[in-house]
Protein backbone atom coordinates (compact mmCIF):
# COMPACT_ATOMS: atom_id res chain seq x y z
CA UNK A 1 0.00 0.00 0.00
CA UNK A 2 1.46 3.32 -1.07
CA UNK A 3 0.65 6.50 0.79
CA UNK A 4 0.99 9.70 -1.15
CA UNK A 5 1.10 13.05 0.54
CA UNK A 6 0.69 16.47 -0.90
CA UNK A 7 3.26 19.11 -0.20
CA UNK A 8 2.22 21.50 2.53
CA UNK A 9 2.45 24.41 0.09
CA UNK A 10 -0.53 23.05 -1.84
CA UNK A 11 -2.69 23.21 1.26
CA UNK A 12 -1.63 26.76 2.07
CA UNK A 13 -4.41 29.19 1.02
CA UNK A 14 -1.88 31.87 0.15
CA UNK A 15 -0.27 29.50 -2.34
CA UNK A 16 -3.61 28.67 -3.93
CA UNK A 17 -4.45 32.31 -4.67
CA UNK A 18 -0.97 33.52 -5.55
CA UNK A 19 -0.94 33.02 -9.29
CA UNK A 20 -4.57 32.28 -9.93
CA UNK A 21 -6.17 33.23 -13.20
CA UNK A 22 -9.70 34.55 -13.10
CA UNK A 23 -12.34 35.69 -15.54
CA UNK A 24 -11.64 39.34 -15.09
CA UNK A 25 -8.71 41.64 -14.80
CA UNK A 26 -6.59 41.21 -11.73
CA UNK A 27 -7.34 43.65 -8.92
CA UNK A 28 -5.07 46.64 -8.73
CA UNK A 29 -2.64 46.53 -5.89
CA UNK A 30 -2.76 49.39 -3.45
CA UNK A 31 0.33 50.80 -1.93
CA UNK A 32 0.56 49.97 1.72
CA UNK A 33 0.74 53.16 3.67
CA UNK A 34 0.17 53.82 7.32
CA UNK A 35 -3.06 55.73 6.58
CA UNK A 36 -4.48 52.93 4.43
CA UNK A 37 -3.62 50.32 7.05
CA UNK A 38 -5.29 52.39 9.77
CA UNK A 39 -8.44 52.89 7.65
CA UNK A 40 -8.59 49.18 6.81
CA UNK A 41 -8.29 48.26 10.50
CA UNK A 42 -11.11 50.67 11.44
CA UNK A 43 -13.34 49.32 8.66
CA UNK A 44 -12.58 45.75 9.69
CA UNK A 45 -13.40 46.57 13.32
CA UNK A 46 -16.74 48.12 12.32
CA UNK A 47 -17.59 45.12 10.15
CA UNK A 48 -16.64 42.70 12.97
CA UNK A 49 -18.81 44.60 15.47
CA UNK A 50 -21.75 44.53 13.05
CA UNK A 51 -21.30 40.80 12.44
CA UNK A 52 -21.09 40.11 16.19
CA UNK A 53 -24.32 42.05 16.79
CA UNK A 54 -26.04 40.09 14.02
CA UNK A 55 -24.78 36.79 15.47
CA UNK A 56 -25.79 37.72 19.02
CA UNK A 57 -29.27 38.73 17.91
CA UNK A 58 -30.38 35.17 17.10
CA UNK A 59 -28.42 33.36 19.81
CA UNK A 60 -30.24 31.74 22.72
CA UNK A 61 -28.40 32.31 26.02
CA UNK A 62 -26.85 29.21 27.59
CA UNK A 63 -28.96 29.55 30.75
CA UNK A 64 -32.15 29.42 28.70
CA UNK A 65 -30.86 26.51 26.61
CA UNK A 66 -30.06 24.50 29.73
CA UNK A 67 -33.51 25.30 31.10
CA UNK A 68 -35.12 24.08 27.85
CA UNK A 69 -33.06 20.88 27.82
CA UNK A 70 -34.01 20.09 31.41
CA UNK A 71 -37.70 20.60 30.72
CA UNK A 72 -37.51 18.57 27.51
CA UNK A 73 -35.80 15.76 29.39
CA UNK A 74 -38.69 15.56 31.83
CA UNK A 75 -41.53 16.17 29.40
CA UNK A 76 -40.15 13.58 26.97
CA UNK A 77 -38.54 11.12 29.34
CA UNK A 78 -41.48 10.47 31.65
CA UNK A 79 -44.09 9.58 28.97
CA UNK A 80 -41.50 7.69 26.91
CA UNK A 81 -40.43 5.52 29.84
CA UNK A 82 -44.06 4.86 30.84
CA UNK A 83 -44.81 3.87 27.23
CA UNK A 84 -41.83 1.51 27.19
CA UNK A 85 -42.80 -0.04 30.52
CA UNK A 86 -46.19 -1.02 29.15
CA UNK A 87 -44.64 -3.54 26.71
CA UNK A 88 -43.38 -5.92 29.42
CA UNK A 89 -46.63 -5.33 31.33
CA UNK A 90 -48.75 -6.48 28.40
CA UNK A 91 -46.36 -9.38 27.82
CA UNK A 92 -46.78 -10.42 31.46
CA UNK A 93 -50.56 -10.20 31.16
CA UNK A 94 -50.56 -12.37 28.04
CA UNK A 95 -47.91 -14.96 28.95
CA UNK A 96 -47.80 -14.96 32.74
CA UNK A 97 -51.44 -14.50 33.65
CA UNK A 98 -52.84 -15.95 30.41
CA UNK A 99 -55.12 -12.95 29.87
CA UNK A 100 -55.94 -12.44 26.22
CA UNK A 101 -55.23 -8.75 25.65
CA UNK A 102 -56.47 -7.51 22.26
CA UNK A 103 -53.68 -6.35 19.96
CA UNK A 104 -55.10 -2.86 19.63
CA UNK A 105 -54.81 -2.13 23.39
CA UNK A 106 -50.97 -2.10 23.53
CA UNK A 107 -50.96 -0.24 20.22
CA UNK A 108 -53.27 2.52 21.51
CA UNK A 109 -51.44 2.79 24.85
CA UNK A 110 -48.01 3.04 23.21
CA UNK A 111 -49.35 5.47 20.60
CA UNK A 112 -50.71 7.70 23.37
CA UNK A 113 -47.53 7.75 25.46
CA UNK A 114 -45.12 8.06 22.52
CA UNK A 115 -47.26 10.85 21.06
CA UNK A 116 -47.21 12.59 24.44
CA UNK A 117 -43.42 12.27 24.48
CA UNK A 118 -43.26 13.82 21.01
CA UNK A 119 -45.39 16.75 22.15
CA UNK A 120 -43.12 16.99 25.18
CA UNK A 121 -40.29 18.22 22.96
CA UNK A 122 -42.28 21.30 21.98
CA UNK A 123 -43.68 21.80 25.44
CA UNK A 124 -40.20 21.58 26.95
CA UNK A 125 -39.03 24.42 24.71
CA UNK A 126 -42.09 26.59 25.12
CA UNK A 127 -42.63 26.09 28.86
CA UNK A 128 -39.14 27.29 29.76
CA UNK A 129 -38.71 30.93 30.62
CA UNK A 130 -36.95 32.61 27.71
CA UNK A 131 -35.78 35.41 29.97
CA UNK A 132 -32.27 34.54 31.22
CA UNK A 133 -32.84 36.40 34.49
CA UNK A 134 -36.16 34.75 35.40
CA UNK A 135 -36.45 31.07 36.34
CA UNK A 136 -40.15 30.57 35.63
CA UNK A 137 -42.78 28.39 37.29
CA UNK A 138 -42.57 24.67 38.06
CA UNK A 139 -44.86 23.46 35.27
CA UNK A 140 -44.24 26.45 33.02
CA UNK A 141 -47.87 26.99 32.07
CA UNK A 142 -47.68 30.80 32.16
CA UNK A 143 -44.47 30.76 30.11
CA UNK A 144 -46.05 28.38 27.61
CA UNK A 145 -49.06 30.66 27.15
CA UNK A 146 -46.72 33.57 26.52
CA UNK A 147 -44.28 31.68 24.25
CA UNK A 148 -46.69 29.65 22.05
CA UNK A 149 -47.55 32.59 19.74
CA UNK A 150 -43.85 33.37 19.25
CA UNK A 151 -43.16 29.69 18.58
CA UNK A 152 -45.86 29.48 15.89
CA UNK A 153 -44.80 32.78 14.31
CA UNK A 154 -41.33 31.34 13.81
CA UNK A 155 -42.85 28.47 11.80
CA UNK A 156 -45.01 30.77 9.71
CA UNK A 157 -42.02 32.95 8.92
CA UNK A 158 -43.39 36.14 10.48
CA UNK A 159 -40.41 38.32 11.21
CA UNK A 160 -42.37 41.11 12.87
CA UNK A 161 -41.11 42.23 16.24
CA UNK A 162 -43.69 43.63 18.61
Amino acid sequence: MTVTTTPSTLLNPQFLHKGSKGFGPSPKKKKKTFKNLKKNKEEDNREEEGKEEERDEGVIPEVVTNRMIGRMGLSVGIPLSIGLLFFPFFYYLKVGLKIDVPTWVPFIVSFFFFGTALLGVSYGIVSASWDPLREGSLLGWTEAQKNWPVFWQSFRGDSRKD
